[in-house]
């Protein structure tokens, strides 16, 4: 994965934007991110610290005299435009290069800058698969897929409407603060506050400019309280550290700190902080540790405010209204009332330290991202509501006005208590990040499928495996066949959304000359090809075929198509019959190698060749007439799940053939020629190793075994021994299997 950041830091920006991006690029690379940082030297620029974080950096040039064109797009630019160091033009020009020659193009482009808007981010579209933006302002319209704002506002749901794209997802509040992560590791660790305050934290980021921190330490002094010690942290490029060293000199109590790696370990040993507004709020919150705010830049003000109101933080003021009369004033209160716990624990509540890792999970997922599915609770109600108002799925509902509370709670609270009828269902990542959620309404004999997929999980490829997932835990307690529902041709609307999210959707008027076909299929219920099957459904069903999916030939209803795949079972005539076309998936050079197992039997005759083949069911095992075959050649080192994801990529690449050229496919049938050949069934006596033998010349039989349902062994000793194999890499994947026709079986 690959990620390039946009961000600045200068005595007049201050550290806080590119800090909290490093947070965020450590996290990533701890997931084997590259991360490529892109930043302009600026007096007080933190491009050094990239690097020693393990960056790619580019370093770019302030320019004294940026190119602009007052007559066309450079008009309404963004109020902190002159923190940029050159015209937005020169700079999208000059990022897009660096991420060009560094990367080709970028997963994911993040910028952090209040001097950046939608202008800059379209020009970048071309060099990022997609973009997130970090902000605090809301003052200026944004082309982006994610928007992070880690700050706390009474107006939070509002604040960005009509400034971002409809697809965008938003992640707002302390909930996604991106502090580094020994804060949630010294979280439940520190126990609240209360009583005397013994040590006090003085800092006010690196953006200092009005010397706060030496107001802060005279207003100290002022109090005449040695018994009480003061860490006092100030970077070394401040214009105002050679003063405060000359200030504290000679206070044994006071305590100079500078360029720290994280100012955790200061806030565990602290009672109190004194600081400003910005992104150290959270980290003060985190560890419960009370503060009294002055605030710098006038974003900070409404933060501050609700913050205040919430009993977070004492607000004393804005820079340039506190003076160090009322400040010594207001600590020397607070000093001789001490702390009640209540204060401690109120921030403790309001950021857990896990924001990181929340985006990071968000950044990171992938069609392959392991997800599971719960029923859902009481408690998902407004997350629910949330996903139906979502801009983009109101837009292509049937009814595209916006749900209000009170009407969603009756109807999520019926919906929960219909178990007849309605599977409601919450998937998530495994460490519990929701992505989205699918029900199932039964109507009849059909189950009808609809679904919200999150709007921050878009662009993610997750749309599919959201929908397999809630398939497979509605199989689990739905025993019988299962019928869906499909979506017609007509429903433009619905079709939208499946095609926006990346379903391979077909017109429904496609197969059969102009209508949809019903379309079954059989496999056993303890099958490995199982997880996987969903996603061959859901193909059809958005292709407007009627599907049923059943574990025993016994359940079938009547239908045009039945696909037995990986079936055990022989299906005898009366069964077939009430098809038009029984077809099974073979993966052998029919009719060499009916029979069980054959792609297991192949591998251990040391073939790298395997054959898939399609072909209709008949009375005796293996031999009705062949419609398509394709092929994958193998490099001798998959084990057993990735051949076993290669036969299955294989055969639904031909049932899904097969369905989208009906009924032409079904006149391409050719009889079987030649001797036939079968294999055996294989038994677990089979897996066993020969200890006289090498490894290396036993390979092949490790490849085929399942560690979990018949894993290799030997007998040494007297004793049975097991022996599991698996890979140390993952040097071989899905992608890489390639398939390839046989031209005698088109």
């Amino acid at each position: 994965m690959r990620v390039a950041v946009r961000a600045d830091a200068s005595v007049e920006i201050g550290t806080g934007h590119v800090m909290r991006c490093l947070t965020l690029a450590e996290a990533l690379k701890r997931k084997g991110a590259e991360v490529l940082f892109v930043s302009r030297e600026h007096p007080g620029h933190l491009c050094d610290e990239a690097a020693a974080r393990g960056c790619i950096v580019t370093r770019m040039p302030v320019i004294s005299e940026p190119h602009t064109d007052e007559t066309t797009d450079d008009v309404d630019l963004p109020d902190h435009a002159h923190w940029l160091g050159a015209s937005w033009k020169q700079d999208a020009e000059e990022t897009g290069q660096a991420i060009g020659q560094v990367f080709g193009t970028t997963d994911w482009l993040i910028v952090d800058h209040y001097a950046l808007d939608a202008r800059w981010e379209a020009a970048l579209r071309r060099h990022a698969k997609r973009l997130m933006v970090i902000d605090d302002l809301a003052d200026r319209s944004h082309d982006c897929d994610l928007l992070l704002d880690q700050n706390l506002f009474s107006n939070a749901d509002t604040r960005y409407a009509g400034k971002v794209p409809a697809h965008c997802g938003l992640m707002l509040g302390p909930h996604y603060a991106l502090l580094q992560p020994e804060y949630a590791e010294l979280r439940d660790r520190i126990p609240p506050r209360d009583g005397p305050i013994r040590r006090i934290l003085v800092y006010f980021g690196g953006a200092d400019v009005g010397n706060l921190t030496g107001m802060a330490i005279e207003a100290f002094l002022a109090l005449g309280r040695s018994d009480i010690d003061l860490d006092v942290v100030v970077n070394v490029s401040s214009p105002y550290a050679k003063s405060i060293r000359q200030q504290t000199a000679g206070h044994a109590n006071i305590h100079l700190h500078s360029d720290l790696p994280t100012l955790a370990p200061l806030m565990v040993r602290a009672d109190f902080a004194i600081g400003a507004g910005g992104a150290t709020t959270w980290e003060r919150c985190c560890l419960g540790l009370p503060s009294l705010v002055i605030t710098l830049a006038d974003n900070q003000r409404p933060i501050a405010a609700e913050l205040a109101r919430q009993g977070m933080i004492r607000w004393l003021g804005h820079v340039g209204e506190v003076n160090e009369s009322n400040l010594g004033h207001v600590l020397g209160e607070l000093l001789k009332e001490g702390l009640q716990e209540a204060w401690s624990q109120n921030c403790r509540q309001l950021v857990d330290g896990q924001g990181t890792s929340r985006v990071c999970s968000l950044l990171t997922l992938s069609p392959n991202t392991p997800l599971q599915a719960r029923p859902a609770r009481l408690d998902d109600e407004a997350l629910i509501l949330q996903w139906a108002n979502d801009p983009l799925v109101r837009q292509n509902a049937f009814s595209t006005e916006v749900i209000n509370a009170a009407t969603h709670r009756t109807w999520f609270r019926k919906r929960l208590r219909d178990v007849d009828h309605c599977r409601l269902y919450v998937v998530e990542t495994p460490d519990g990040f929701p992505i989205g959620q699918v029900r199932f309404e039964r109507s009849e004999d059909a189950w009808e499928i609809s679904y919200s997929l999150d709007a921050r999980c878009r662009g993610a490829g997750l749309a599919k495996p959201l929908l397999q997932t809630a398939m497979l835990k509605l199989r689990s307690t739905e025993l019988g066949a299962i019928i869906f529902g499909k979506v017609k041709a007509g429903n433009r609307a619905s079709r939208h959304v499946f095609d926006g999210l990346g379903f391979e959707s077909k017109a429904a008027t496609q197969g059969t000359g102009g209508g949809s076909l019903s379309i079954a299929v059989c496999s056993d219920a303890g099958s490995w090809i199982n997880a996987d099957v969903p996603r061959l459904l859901l193909d059809w069903l958005t292709a407007g075929h009627q599907v049923t999916w059943v574990h025993a030939a016994a359940e079938l209803p009547d239908g045009d198509i039945c696909f037995y795949l990986s079936y055990s079972q022989i299906v005898d005539g009366a069964t077939r019959v009430r098809y038009q076309h029984n077809l099974v998936v073979h993966a052998s050079d029919l009719p060499c190698g009916r029979g069980m197992s054959p792609m297991t039997w192949l591998v251990l005759e040391g073939k790298d060749r395997i054959p898939v083949t399609l072909l209709e069911a008949a009375d005796l095992v293996d031999s009705g007439d062949i419609y398509m075959q394709v092929r994958f050649e193998l490099t001798g080192t998959e084990l057993i799940d990735e051949l076993r994801a290669a036969v299955t990529k294989a055969t639904f690449h031909l049932c899904r053939e097969f369905v989208d050229q009906f009924p032409t496919s079904a006149a391409k049938r050719v009889p079987q020629k030649g001797n036939p050949t079968f294999y055996r069934r294989r038994f677990p006596k089979d897996s066993e190793l020969n200890v006289a033998q090498s490894l290396a010349t036993q390979f092949n039989l490790l490849r085929v075994v399942d560690n979990d349902h018949y894993p290799a062994w030997f007998n040494h000793k007297g004793s049975r021994y097991l022996l599991k194999i698996e890979r140390a890499d993952d040097s071989i994947g899905d992608s890489e299997i390639k398939l390839i026709r046989n031209p005698h079986h088109r």
